[in-house]
């Protein structure tokens, strides 16, 4: 990794095209995960099979989402805790960025699922159940009652982190208004400790624990409040020249850390396990954690000059809609074209799977230039 020229730092409205970058490396992670590594490929031979299986460390991207989402959504709350408009301010963005395409989405699911019901019912599985948990979405309690039926799964299953950010949004807020500078830290750090122990008494005593430790919002907000903490301390200035004549300090820790996760990736691509929701969940935060402040500090440094990358920046742009979408479309078009699983160890199955690649980088590019770009700008007329 190479030095750079200085940090600066953050106006509330500023875009940093760093950012893009990393969100569009979180959507490419998390699609690798469902379109490559969770899709069969066991007769493609042991070495390959093995190999592709251990590309399911790409829903660690999630994470990445999360520290982002702490950071920057942290960092306007910092930055606007005077603003006699800050609850009325923030939540009318939220509205307008958040809830438009995630309830069409619902309400396409409501339409499909209202018309096989009433005119097809004999065809297929769906029936007036999976209606009746439409309301659970709409209030984003998926995280808390995650019993789907397959279709509720296919349809749903990435949104239990849409609920996470949604709870978070309930919390931050306030915390952020109305506590000191100190006890804001204090209790971000307490949440850092506290999360793994939650999830780790969730995994051994709780029925369905596994469930609680990996989607409910206690047990996920320590990576959230990393990137609060993140933005805490990137907004001193004494942290941002110290990171300015100090590069290696920063180099060597993601150095480091990017070691640790490759042994722990063991544990992060198996069915879930102590180690995986203590250890390994915490260490994700601190890595990209480290990453996040690396982009940011180095802005000429390598990892920087990636995530400045356009295909990167492009998809960091339209992640939202891809990352809504992008499960629920391989998982159909394969069941409709193939009748089967995803899967792509042969013609067909490849076929099938970057024709829905395809397909959903379309919908969300279409979606990011006529629905929610337009939602974005109307939301940022309510000015802090």
């Amino acid at each position: 990794m190479n030095s750079s020229a200085g940090p600066k730092s953050m106006s509330p409205s500023e875009r940093v095209p760093e950012l893009d970058g990393l969100r569009g490396l979180a959507i490419l992670l998390v699609v690798i995960c469902h379109y490559i590594a969770n899709s069969e490929h066991a007769p493609l031979g042991f070495w390959i099979h093995h190999f592709l299986s251990s590309l399911s460390i790409g829903w660690s991207g999630v994470d990445l989402f999360f520290v982002l989402s702490g950071f920057l959504i942290g960092g306007i709350l910092l930055d606007s805790r005077e603003s006699p408009r800050y609850f009325q301010t923030f939540y009318l963005r939220r509205i307008h960025r958040i809830l438009p395409i995630y309830y069409a989405w619902i309400f396409l699911y409501m339409a499909v699922v209202s018309t096989a019901v009433l005119l097809i019912p004999r065809a297929v599985s769906l029936t007036r159940l999976d209606l009746a948990q439409a309301p659970k979405y709409l209030l984003f309690l998926q995280n808390m009652m995650y019993e789907p039926t397959r279709f509720q799964w296919q349809w749903f299953a990435v949104t239990w982190s849409l609920a996470v950010e949604e709870q978070f949004y309930l919390l931050a807020p306030p915390l952020i208004r109305f506590f000191s500078l100190r006890r804001l830290v204090v209790g971000l750090c307490s949440c850092v400790c506290i999360a793994p122990v939650l999830r780790y008494l969730a995994l051994r005593h709780l029925e369905h624990g596994s469930v609680v430790a990996v989607f409910a919002m206690p047990c996920r907000a320590d990576t959230l409040a990393f990137g609060i903490l993140a933005a805490v301390a990137w907004r001193q200035p004494k942290f941002r020249m110290y990171l300015r004549e100090h590069p290696a300090v920063l180099q060597r820790a993601a150095a480091w850390m990017l070691v640790g996760l490759a042994v722990l990736t063991w544990w992060l691509v198996r069915p879930v396990s102590v180690m995986t929701i203590t250890v390994g969940y915490s260490w994700l935060a601190v890595f990209f954690t480290c990453f996040l402040l690396l982009v940011l500090s180095q802005t000429e440094g390598r990892v920087a000059r990636v995530a400045r990358w356009r295909v990167l920046r492009y998809l960091g742009g339209i992640s939202y809609c891809v990352y809504l979408i992008h499960f629920t479309v391989n998982q159909l078009a394969h069941s409709m074209i193939l009748h089967a699983a995803p899967r792509i160890y042969d013609l067909p199955g490849l076929a099938v799977t970057v024709l829905a690649a395809l397909l959903t980088l379309v919908v969300a590019d279409l979606s990011w230039r006529y629905f929610e770009r337009p939602l974005i700008r109307r939301g940022h007329r309510y000015s802090y």
